[in-house]
């Protein structure tokens, strides 16, 4: 008790001599326009993409006719994109296209609208804002982007004719253009590429409905072919053997457990021709990718 008492009175004793805390108005930070977008600059830079919305947001309303309000609200979109929420991207990209027609951000927006539709999967939509970037602001440095942009839409959405009048019209529009070879050997691969090698799922399936195993052999995937094959046609021997026996109870059992082999090795080369052509695809898609030297 006396202890707590001593040093108490050491308080009491020592608490006028203590420095008074400095005022609010030497320790407070003045939030300028400049420290502000650094601010949400700095999280965009660092890949804190819901902290840079929240900091580009707090700019805008705390200074919503500041010079650089435009160029904020394309940044929150921006974020939105990249922290991968398409959704709320392409939407705000659109209210920042809609509000500036043909000014400002006004052509970036439009790009990375379709860009965001695309990874969306609305080609139809996607292609539009493309359009749209090129018809509004064709001087723009998006609109050859998204001339090559609207082309690869096109390819996703099984339009290769299209893909390929996109890139002529790329040429016809931007013939100096420095990616103006790339989109050349491009069009060139697409031509070396027509048709399309196809497998034909119908057939692959028939194929194996006669002979198991040979619907996969035609798609490319020998090694399921032979297992189907060697599997069915030992469940078939099996039952034709029950049967010559005249033991139905073995040759029912034998059939019963064998068909959903049989059945599945039907569906299956259906499904590995249909993969395979997919397969072609995507391969073509990934070297038009690279022959266009560009990401998206």
């Amino acid at each position: 008790m006396i202890r707590l008492l001593v040093r108490l009175l050491l308080l009491v004793a020592i608490f006028p001599a203590l420095p008074a805390p400095p005022s609010a108005a030497e320790t407070g930070i003045v939030i300028t326009e400049e420290v502000q977008l650094k601010l949400a600059d700095a999280f965009m830079a660092e890949g804190e993409y819901y902290r840079a919305v929240t900091e580009y947001k707090r700019f805008l309303f705390l200074f919503p006719d500041a010079e650089k309000a435009d160029y904020a609200r394309f940044r929150v979109g921006l974020a939105h994109y990249r922290g991968g929420e398409y959704e709320t991207a392409a939407q705000t990209f659109a209210t920042v296209r809609e509000t500036h027609g043909t000014i400002g951000y006004a052509a970036d927006s439009g790009y990375f609208e379709g860009l965001s539709l695309w990874k969306l999967g609305r080609f139809d939509r996607a292609g539009t804002a493309f359009d749209g970037v090129v018809a509004t602001d064709p001087a723009s440095e998006y609109a050859p982007l998204a001339l090559l942009g609207k082309s690869l839409v096109s390819f996703d959405a099984k339009n290769i004719p299209g893909c390929r009048s996109e890139l002529v019209r790329f040429l016809s529009s931007y013939p100096e253009d420095s990616r103006a070879d790339n989109v050349r050997e491009t069009i060139a691969l697409l031509d070396k590429n027509q048709p399309l090698p196809r497998k034909s799922p119908v057939l692959a399936g028939v194929m194996s409905a006669v002979v198991p195993g040979s619907g996969y052999l035609y798609a490319g995937r020998t090694g399921d072919g032979i297992t189907a094959l060697i599997v069915n046609g030992l469940f078939i021997a099996g039952t034709v053997v029950a049967i010559h026996q005249e033991n139905y109870a073995v040759a029912a059992i034998v059939g019963g457990i064998g068909l959903p082999f049989y059945v599945g090795n039907i569906y299956g080369s259906a499904n590995a021709a249909t993969k395979w052509n997919i397969g072609v695809r995507k391969d073509l898609r990934g070297k038009i990718a690279v022959s266009l030297d560009h990401r998206f």
